[in-house]
């Protein structure tokens, strides 16, 4: 018996359980390239600037970095209003972190939800299968019980508790991963923040 054959015998709901799997793993794939991008930029321009002599020096190594990283898109924001007020600045520059962070989020909430439905649907065709059996038991209850026709229902209940499964504990690890990758950009973005208001202010003085 193939993996197809498994497969069709699972019923009408592996069809929903593949597409689950097809866009988790599209998710997945898409959040990880993200992450590594972001990183190998974060890392470029933090070097550029802890390698700057002074903060005229930093101020042109922002301007002149990528702004699709969040770290340069919230320094960039912070060089345009480091002649305001301290804490205006601080405020300013932590907002547009939340909102880099909140783009970096983007797609986890599906991923999320796919790893919570993925084993329900599975659930599902758990039930329907059992309840085709209990059918097909009342069907030829007067001329006794037929296995095969019981075969099916059985199987089609536990591959679909099976696919679910497989879909959704990958779903959950890695939905799980990404978001800590992404609290660690947070923190970084934070330590960043810090150290350039404290280097910004002292080659300012």
């Amino acid at each position: 018996m193939t993996v197809l054959d498994i497969f069709f015998k699972g019923g009408p709901l592996m069809y929903v359980l593949l597409a689950l799997s097809f866009l988790a793993l599209a998710i997945i794939v898409g959040k990880y390239k993200q992450i590594l991008t972001i990183n190998s930029k974060h890392k470029k321009l933090a070097n550029s600037i802890a390698s700057a002599a002074n903060a005229e020096e930093i101020d042109k190594v922002i301007k002149e970095s990528d702004n699709d990283c969040p770290l340069s898109m919230v320094l960039i924001k912070a060089t345009t209003l480091m002649d305001k007020d301290y804490i205006v600045v601080k405020d300013s520059i932590e907002t547009a972190a939340n909102i880099a962070v909140h783009k970096m989020e983007s797609g986890l909430g599906w991923l999320s939800t796919i790893s919570a439905v993925a084993p329900l649907v599975g659930f599902l065709g758990t039930v329907t299968g059992m309840v085709k059996v209990f059918i097909n038991i009342a069907a030829s209850s007067s001329n006794g019980i037929d296995i095969s026709l019981l075969a099916g229902g059985i199987w089609e209940a536990l591959l679909t508790t099976v696919g679910g499964l497989v879909v959704g504990i990958p779903a959950i690890i890695f939905y799980n991963d990404l978001v800590t990758h992404t609290e660690n950009t947070a923190k970084f973005l934070q330590e960043q923040i810090d150290d350039f208001m404290i280097n910004h202010n002292k080659s300012s003085v």
